[in-house]
């Protein structure tokens, strides 16, 4: 009678203890990167320095570089024809943001991959304070005579 479950040649043995070692193996070989990713994610650094570029190619050289991706609205298209001078090394995507958009009317908020361009919110003037009233008296030949 053969025993079908226990078969012990040599290359069954060691292709058995060969997948058993990999089984050990792949979850410590799977950790690191998925740590790795979680990082990169969250230390993404930018280094970007162009001269005399318009805002949109200061954009699309990011976006090639990095993970970024710049959303802007029809109304924001022409604001973006203006021409800055940008470098920054190692720097974060809001770093980044604040040295380009200084001196515009734009703003950008960043939510995860997707970096948002609008026009930034009209700001309020201090209180205007109204001219102080005046109380004009007619002068004229008027009188008060009592008794």
């Amino acid at each position: 009678m053969k025993k079908l479950f226990f078969v012990r040649s040599g290359s069954t043995c060691r292709m058995l203890r060969i997948l058993a070692a990999a089984m050990l193996l792949l979850p410590v070989n799977l950790q690191p990167v998925r740590a790795s990713r979680q990082d990169a994610g969250a230390k993404s650094s930018l280094t970007v320095k162009m001269k005399d570029a318009t805002l949109s190619s200061v954009f699309a050289e990011v976006e090639r570089t990095s993970r970024y991706a710049f959303i802007y609205t029809d109304d924001v298209r022409p604001l973006l024809d203006r021409r800055v001078s940008v470098s920054v090394r190692s720097a974060t995507i809001d770093e980044l943001l604040s040295a380009v958009l200084k001196g515009t009317e734009l703003t950008g908020r960043v939510r995860g991959n997707q970096v948002i361009i609008s026009k930034a919110p009209a700001r309020k003037n201090a209180a205007v304070t109204p001219p102080p009233f005046r109380l004009r008296i007619p002068v004229g030949k008027s009188s008060c005579r009592g008794r």
